[in-house]
C-alpha cells in the first residue's frame, strides 16, 4: 500500500474513530486503538505495520509527551517526587516478581526467560495514560503528578535493570556503573539546559526573520532532547517530555502548546494510536492462550497492587491510589524495546516474544478503560463531598 494512502486511511480512521469512541463516552483514544486492531492483521488485515507506519508512530508518540510537558506543572512534579519513586519502584517489583514466578513456576521456562518476561511487564508506557489525563481534565493533579514522575522514574530503573540483567547473560562488557553515569549525566544536562539554555535558545529564535520561528525552535528542542535521551541509552520520550517541561517554564508555554497541539493531533499522533493496534496478530495464539490471559491478569495487577500501594504509603485516598496503579498499567515502546533485547540476545524464543507483545499491546489497549473507570468514580465521590458540604 502506498504511503500517502496509508497517511490518508490513518487520518481518517482515527478522526472517525475517536468521535465514534466520544460519543459512546468513553476516552477517544480508545477508538484509535480498537481501530488498528479492526483494519490490522488481527480482524480484517486491511493494514499491516510498516516502515513508514513505524517512524511515523515514533513521531506521533514524542510529540504526545513534549505536549504533556509543555502543558506539565513542573512544581507539582517536585512536590511528588519522593511517592513518584516509591510508585516506580514498587511498580516494577510487583509484576516483575509475579510475572516470574508464573514463568518459572507454573510453566517451567527457564530462569534467564523468566527474568526477561518480568521485566517486560516491569516497563511503563504513560503515552496512552497522558492522553486519557488530558482528555479527562486530570493530568495537573496530584495523581496525574505521581503518574509522570513515577513513568519517568520506572523508565530508568528498567534500563538499569535491563542492562544488568544483559550484561549477566549475554557477557554484554558494560558494567552497572557505565550504565549508571550516562543516565544521572542526562538529567544534570536536562536541568542545565531547562534552567539557562532552553528560554535563551527560544529568546533567540523568537527574533528570527523566518516563518514560525518560535514554533520551530520549539520542535528543534522537542526532537533535540529526543535524540539526546536516546544517546545515553534513555527512552526518546523522556527527552522530548523534558524538553517540554522546560518549556513550560517560560512566557512561551501556552503560545506554544496551541502552536504543537494542532501539529500533533491532526498528522503524527493519530499513526501511533492506531500502529498499537496494527501490532496485534491473533495468528498461532491459540497454543498459549492461557499462558498470555496469565500474564495480562499479571501485568494489569502487579501495577495496579503495587504502585497503588506506593501511593497509599504516602497518604493519598484509595480513589487516588487505583487511579495511579491504572495510570501505570499501560505498556508500549519500553516494554517492547526489553523484548526485542531479549529475542536478539536468544534469552527468549519466537513464541515468548509474540506472547509479550500481545500482551504489552493488549495491556495498552485495556489501561484507558480502567483509568477511565476509576477517575469517573473519583469525580463521582468529589461531587457528592462537595454537595454534602
Amino acid at each position: 500500500m502506498n504511503y500517502l494512502v496509508q497517511l490518508f486511511l490513518i487520518l481518517l480512521l482515527v478522526t472517525l474513530s475517536t468521535h465514534l469512541a466520544n460519543w459512546l463516552k468513553m476516552p477517544g483514544v480508545i477508538g484509535a486503538l480498537l481501530i488498528g486492531v479492526i483494519v490490522g492483521p488481527a480482524i480484517l488485515n486491511f493494514m499491516q505495520p510498516t516502515t513508514f507506519t513505524h517512524y511515523f508512530s515514533e513521531i506521533g508518540v514524542i510529540v504526545l509527551m513534549f505536549i504533556a510537558g509543555l502543558e506539565g506543572d513542573l512544581g507539582l512534579l517536585l512536590k511528588y517526587w519522593k511517592p513518584s519513586l516509591v510508585v516506580a519502584t514498587l511498580g516494577v517489583i510487583f509484576p516483575t516478581g509475579t510475572a516470574f514466578l508464573l514463568c518459572h513456576s507454573l510453566f517451567g521456562y527457564s530462569v534467564k526467560a523468566s527474568l526477561f518476561m518480568g521485566l517486560v511487564l516491569s516497563a511503563t508506557s504513560v503515552s496512552i495514560t497522558v492522553q486519557v489525563l488530558k482528555e479527562l481534565n486530570y493530568l495537573n493533579t496530584s495523581a496525574g503528578a505521581v503518574i509522570l514522575g513515577a513513568a519517568v522514574a520506572d523508565d530508568i530503573i528498567c534500563v538499569i535493570l535491563l542492562g544488568i540483567a544483559t550484561g549477566i547473560y549475554t557477557g554484554a562488557k558494560e558494567s552497572p556503573f557505565q550504565m549508571i553515569v550516562p543516565k544521572i549525566l542526562f538529567f544534570v544536562i536536562v536541568w542545565v539546559f531547562g534552567r539557562w539554555v532552553v528560554p535563551w535558545f527560544l529568546t533567540r529564535f523568537k527574533d528570527l526573520n523566518s516563518t514560525e520561528s518560535l514554533t520551530a525552535g520549539a520542535m528543534i528542542l522537542c526532537f533535540g532532547g529526543a535524540a539526546m535521551a536516546v544517546a545515553m541509552g534513555m527512552s526518546d520520550v523522556l527527552g522530548s517530555y523534558f524538553a517540554g517541561l522546560a518549556i513550560s517554564q517560560t512566557p512561551y508555554a501556552k503560545p506554544l502548546a496551541s502552536k504543537v497541539e494542532p501539529i500533533g493531533y491532526a498528522v503524527f499522533i493519530p499513526a501511533f494510536f492506531i500502529s498499537i493496534g496494527l501490532d496485534v496478530k491473533f495468528a498461532g495464539m491459540s497454543h498459549d492462550l492461557l499462558f498470555i490471559v496469565l500474564l495480562i491478569i499479571t501485568a494489569i495487577l502487579g501495577k495496579q497492587i503495587g504502585c497503588g500501594l506506593g501511593a497509599r504509603i504516602f497518604g493519598l485516598s484509595l480513589n487516588q491510589c487505583n487511579i495511579v496503579g491504572a495510570g501505570m498499567v499501560s505498556r508500549g515502546e519500553m516494554a517492547l524495546v526489553v523484548a526485542n533485547v531479549a529475542l536478539a540476545s536468544h534469552v527468549i524464543n519466537t513464541n515468548h516474544y509474540t506472547a509479550m507483545v500481545v500482551v504489552t499491546v493488549i495491556t495498552t489497549i485495556l489501561a484507558p478503560f480502567i483509568l477511565k473507570f476509576f477517575i469517573v468514580r473519583n469525580q463521582k465521590v468529589d461531587t457528592e463531598k462537595s454537595n454534602n458540604d
